[in-house]
């Protein structure tokens, strides 16, 4: 029998369920540990005034509006992200910013953008679940006028970014956990790898293409019990995390706790992050 559900229904049922709701609750947390690294990616972009952008996997707007401020009111953004909850709290954003922002409920692989409409397109660590990452891009390259350009931020090595592996590995011994996809699978890490990278973007037409690794520190808390709390509801752990009886999440924060201990510090709890800051040309 053919599979005929529709592109990442998957990936779009996980994000308008609970996952979407928490990751609205814990934006004034992702934000500040995720700015460096947008920060990064948007720079790459080099926007000047009057610019149109494509952003896909928005969120809760932040970039988005920091695009805006750069594009100003001549320019345009379009943002786009599967989740409603999300969308939801960025209109509400956008919308108190008077930038010219809009906000649309939409998958970027297939979706039928304007053709050549926009100058360049944008995501942070939105094109790593795609279920066929060569249309996806095939289809955001149609949306970007020839010369345009497109960066975005993706997770680096899993062993690179202890402050998901470590508390992760921590929680195994209470939580069973998922099983991680493959590489080549939707996922954190789908784009982890240079080559894989550099194949899909050429495949799906792009040029130009460059991959700069971007390490930093952030801070998932003031101190380890606050950094546990945080960590435990991200990544492969919060789903099993919150369904586990009292007595359960108890054992776990605390096994997590101490497996951040050595990062804790005056400054918080900091721990690694590693990043590719990909960009690409429309020839």
């Amino acid at each position: 029998m053919t599979d005929t559900k529709p592109a990442n229904s998957d990936q779009r049922e996980f994000w308008n369920d609970i996952k979407g709701e928490l990751w609205v609750e814990l934006q004034p947390r992702i934000d500040p540990m995720l700015a460096p690294l947008g920060d990064k990616a948007i720079e790459a972009l080099e926007l000047i005034p009057g610019e149109r952008v494509l952003e896909i996997g928005c969120g809760n707007g932040t970039t988005t509006l920091a695009m805006a401020e750069r594009v100003g009111t001549e320019g345009e953004i379009l943002a786009v992200d599967l989740s409603q909850p999300m969308l939801n709290k960025a209109a509400e954003r956008g919308k108190a910013s008077g930038y010219p922002v809009t906000f649309l409920e939409a998958d970027a692989q297939v979706y039928d953008f304007p053709n050549e409409h926009f100058d360049a397109g944008f995501s942070r660590f939105g094109v790593m679940f795609f279920d066929d990452p060569v249309a996806a891009f095939s289809n955001i390259l149609s949306a970007i006028r020839r010369g345009g350009r497109v960066a975005y931020v993706c997770w680096a090595d899993r062993e690179d970014n202890p402050w998901i592996r470590i508390p992760a590995g921590a929680s195994k011994a209470y939580l069973e956990l998922p099983p991680p996809p493959a590489d080549d699978e939707p996922g954190m890490f789908s784009m982890q790898d240079e080559e894989r990278v550099r194949s899909i973007l050429t495949s799906a037409g792009w040029s130009d293409i460059t991959l700069e690794r971007f390490d930093t520190e952030c801070s998932l808390g003031e101190d380890v019990a606050d950094a546990a709390r945080f960590i435990s509801r991200m990544g492969p752990m919060s789903e099993p995390f919150a369904l586990s009886d009292e007595e359960t999440q108890y054992n776990t924060l605390k096994v997590i706790e101490e497996s951040l201990a050595p990062y804790s510090s005056s400054k918080g709890v900091l721990m690694g992050y590693s990043t590719w800051i990909v960009a690409a040309t429309r020839p």
